[in-house]
């Protein structure tokens, strides 16, 4: 049944306490395979391709995973966990770990055995591994980057080759789960938190990280704040999917009642954000480990795998190059992807190509339904529509300028000044972001004031009035890179 030992060095073991995880004794196999497909989405036909997956995309659970990750591995991988655990520069017990003495990579090529997971097929157990090994391989390859920015402010190179004791269970999970070997948004904000009591709700009290990289008060606060602002997308969702049930049925208060439900959604999102993300304080000492291997200066040549039949050099988009499913959804929603092709979108970079099957798929469906509809210009030929439009499009900004502030305030001034490089990269981060607010302002402009309520044009206003200062400080920050951004308080609302 099982693979026979490996003739080499590196351990690999398949212990007989694991065979109920193999496809042939794993007891909740039936279960998985003959999950119903998620009902919950009363709206423009889609259900989940992978009901089974830990991450289904549904009105019940939003974004999140249909059960909390799993925070304990196997016995089996016990040295995994314990190198993981060790992994952190401050540790849970106020200790100094690995990342902080710059041991991790010596102690991963000399301890960590190359597991055999080939017998694993426990979507959980499954989903946990990708989490783990995927940080591990961040933390692996971006290591002498992070010790480099802490002495110089920059980053100089990373580490080429990931180890196969990495790569290979790496790439076999990522196989299965139809996903790419590499760390993905959600899988270390969404699949990475516990709660301290089980019987009681998701909540900003109630949650922690499992797995860490700088251990720091700001990397706590990005996880938790994510994973607890998702437990809203389960209404965000409903109502996107109103919207677009509204527009195909052609009616006009339902898909202003939708858009009114996305807003409010949205707007509970940006909330629990606020609370969380307010100025990013440490949050360079673990943005090192959110980058990817695309495009990035510590990896010109891209990232080799180790005993890969495939040569070829691995490019990815990292987590600090990338947003939650949440971003995509509202730019595939609104079709505001048209709005910038040379931007940097959530979906339109191949990001969502990284995402699980599910979220994908739930992606791609929104995506065609709104381009098939005209979502965009059915909003706009109604006044009380538009006023609508411009107020879930504030919601929008302010989760993309929010996202935006906290990537650019990780990046050091003094790498900024006289580089037409990072001139460049910030006209390509901020021309999403500056195009939403062009389109609220035009969108604003263009409508019939006099015959909406006192209480909607008002909001409206004020939105287009801050759509208007992020345009105008983006355009500041462009004209001088060092030049202090709009705090995000300013166009919240």
């Amino acid at each position: 049944m099982f693979a026979k030992h490996a003739a080499s060095a590196i351990k690999r073991t398949q212990p007989s306490t694991l065979r109920r995880f193999t496809k042939a004794h794993h007891p909740a196999a039936a279960v998985i395979n003959a999950h119903p497909a998620d009902s919950s989405l009363s709206s423009v036909a889609w259900t989940n391709p992978d009901p089974g997956s830990e991450f289904t995309v549904s009105s019940k659970s939003g974004f999140l995973p249909r059960r909390d990750p799993l925070h304990v591995l196997p016995s089996y991988f016990e040295k995994l966990d314990e190198i993981l655990h060790e992994m952190p520069i401050l540790k849970s017990d106020g200790t100094l770990g690995l990342l902080h003495t710059g041991q991790l990579g010596a102690r991963v090529e000399r301890e960590l055995p190359q597991y055999d997971v080939e017998f694993v097929f426990d979507k959980r157990i499954l989903a946990a591994l990708y989490r783990d090994y995927s940080m591990l391989a961040s933390a692996y390859l971006l290591e002498p980057c992070d010790i480099q920015f802490r002495l110089t402010r920059n980053y100089g190179l990373g580490r080429r080759m990931l180890p196969s004791n990495i790569a290979v269970p790496l790439q076999t999970v990522a196989h299965r789960l139809n996903q790419k070997p590499c760390l993905e948004h959600s899988t270390f904000t969404f699949y990475n938190y516990q709660r301290k009591d089980h019987d009681m709700p998701i909540s900003l009290n109630n949650i922690e990280p499992i797995r860490k990289f700088s251990g720091c008060d700001k990397e706590h606060n990005f996880v938790v704040g994510h994973v607890a602002a998702a437990r809203h997308t389960d209404k965000v969702i409903d109502a996107s999917l109103g919207i677009l049930e509204a527009a195909q049925n052609n009616k006009r208060d339902e898909f202003n009642a939708a858009l009114r439900k996305y807003s409010t959604a949205m707007g509970l999102v940006n909330e629990i954000l606020a609370q969380t993300l307010q100025g990013c304080g440490d949050y360079a000492s673990f943005r090192t480990f959110l980058n990817g291997s695309k495009a990035q200066s510590m990896f010109n040549r891209g990232v080799l795998f180790e005993r890969n039949s495939d040569t070829e050099a691995h490019n990815y988009l990292g987590v600090g190059q990338s947003s939650s499913p949440i971003a995509s959804l509202g730019t595939h929603l609104f079709q505001l992807s048209q709005l910038s092709p040379r931007g940097s979108l959530p979906c339109n970079d191949g990001v969502d190509l990284l995402r699980a099957p599910n979220v994908r798929s739930f992606l791609e469906h929104v995506d065609q339904q709104a381009r098939s509809l005209g979502v965009q210009s059915y909003a706009l030929r109604s006044s009380e529509s538009s006023a609508e439009y411009v107020l879930a499009l504030g919601q929008v900004l302010t989760y993309r300028y929010r996202q935006w502030a906290n990537l650019r305030d990780s990046v050091p001034v003094q790498s900024a000044r006289d580089n037409a490089a990072f001139h460049a990269y910030l006209d390509v981060q901020t021309s999403h972001v500056r195009d939403i607010a062009k389109l609220v302002s035009r969108t604003h402009a263009s409508m019939d004031g006099e015959s909406l309520g006192q209480s909607v044009r008002t909001r409206a206003e004020s939105v287009a009035h801050h759509a208007e200062m992020v345009h105008r400080s983006l355009g500041r920050i462009l004209n001088d890179a060092e030049s202090a951004p709009l705090p995000v308080s300013m166009i919240a609302y």
